[in-house]
């Protein structure tokens, strides 16, 4: 596998995984009552208040596969973000905004959503945590125990019935980290591991076993402490995929026993059923090895954030020739490449909706506007949404 070449996504590599520990940790939130979940539903035109989900009836049906758009930069009202599920002809389905956590300075920035196999979860504040689904229906799920200098990251399992969540303590230091997995609605709540020198929180579920991301052992949830060459951290705060760590480590999710490490640093893109894309070049699958490409030449060369197709067998980036930004090139495993009508940049990634239909996302409204693309006949059409692609919904990664 190619060294980082122009851009290092991180300094520090990943190898050391988390073990349990005995230290003390915040207790779960209470889990809503019936009433309290009714009331968190909301109707359409009550979305701009924040928290709440807006919408686009449309005459046709849906398709099955969505993407999910996670804004981190809208306008209004301040301090929120925006989500929106997107289906693969380029129609918006349903859209939310949600308050952001409390700024904390220098805090790393953690993910804001989940994606089961049937509905987004998505973080609204520092504590509540509620869902959205393609028909509009919306409302709180659970709150975890976020607070103005407790920053929390969650996922839930692809069957919507159990959660893990990750919690970063920055009132103290060492930041305290803690990771507890319950039942939706609270039961058999346990909390598998806390460290105040190894950082990990939930992406994502796989067989059963809890998938978190890791900033390797030296390091720490400052932005100071990362190195994305070229591109501001306030800008550009995950690098190159949507869960801000440099790997993955797939754990018990009730003894938090490392099995499987997958990608040794600068894994970039979406996670997807086949595993993920690296800067480097290549990919590495579920199993922790190595997916190679055998191109002297690929996006590795240049830098750029890869997105794994489900099957495993193409990865989409950024350009021809290496750059900032350019079109959307797919990179075969036997070293042939196709340039697609369709403009990216080199720190953003796609999302897979199958093997042959993909959906551009970006940091920035002024990088671009997402589109859907269809790889066999070349076909682009625009997305009136905005935002990185933070997930693929059904959001199950199994095989």
């Amino acid at each position: 596998m190619k060294l980082l070449a122009a851009v290092a996504f991180l300094l520090v590599a990943a190898c050391a995984g988390p073990a349990a520990s005995s230290q003390a940790t915040p207790s779960a939130g209470s889990s809503p009552s019936n009433s309290q979940r009714a009331a968190a539903t909301v109707s359409p035109t009550a979305a701009a208040a924040g928290g709440g989900a807006l919408q686009n009836p449309s005459p046709n049906p849906l398709p099955s596969g969505l993407a999910v758009l996670v804004d981190l930069f809208a306008q209004f009202p301040a301090n929120s973000y925006n989500v929106a599920l997107v289906a693969a002809d380029g129609r918006v389905a349903v859209t939310a905004n949600a308050h952001k956590r409390s700024i904390i300075a220098e805090a790393l920035e953690l993910p804001y959503i989940s994606a089961s196999n049937s509905r987004v979860y998505y973080l609204d504040g520092d504590k509540d945590i509620r869902y959205l689904k393609a028909d509009g229906s919306t409302g709180l799920v659970t709150s975890v125990p976020g607070s103005p200098s407790v920053h929390a990251a969650f996922a839930v399992t692809p069957d919507d019935a159990r959660i893990a969540v990750g919690l970063l303590d920055y009132s103290v230091n060492p930041v305290q980290l803690s990771v507890y997995v319950e039942d939706i609605g609270g039961a058999h709540h346990a909390v598998i591991f806390t460290s105040t020198n190894h950082y990990v929180w939930p992406v994502a579920w796989h067989a059963g076993q809890l998938v978190v991301a890791y900033l390797g052992p030296q390091g720490v949830p400052f932005t100071s402490t990362l190195t994305y060459t070229g591109r501001d951290k306030t800008n550009y705060p995950y690098g190159p995929n949507a869960y801000g760590g440099i790997n993955f480590h797939v754990i018990n999710p009730v003894t938090a026993q490392r099995e499987v490490i997958i990608s040794g640093g600068g894994a970039s893109g979406l996670l997807t059923k086949a595993g993920t894309a690296v800067v480097q070049g290549d990919g590495v699958d579920w199993s922790g090895q190595p997916i190679f490409w055998n191109s002297p030449n690929d996006y590795g060369s240049f830098s750029a954030s890869g997105s794994l197709s489900p099957d495993g067998k193409l990865i989409a980036a950024c350009c021809p020739q290496p750059g900032e930004k350019g079109q959307l090139v797919i990179w075969y495993q036997n070293g042939a490449t196709r340039i697609l009508n369709v403009f990216v940049t080199s720190i953003d990634w796609v999302g897979w909706f199958d093997s042959t239909h993909l959906v551009t996302g970006f940091y920035q409204q002024s990088d671009g506007t997402p589109s859907i693309v269809d790889i066999d006949s070349g076909q682009v059409t625009t997305v009136s949404a905005h935002g990185i692609v933070a997930a693929m919904l059904p959001g199950g990664l199994d095989s």
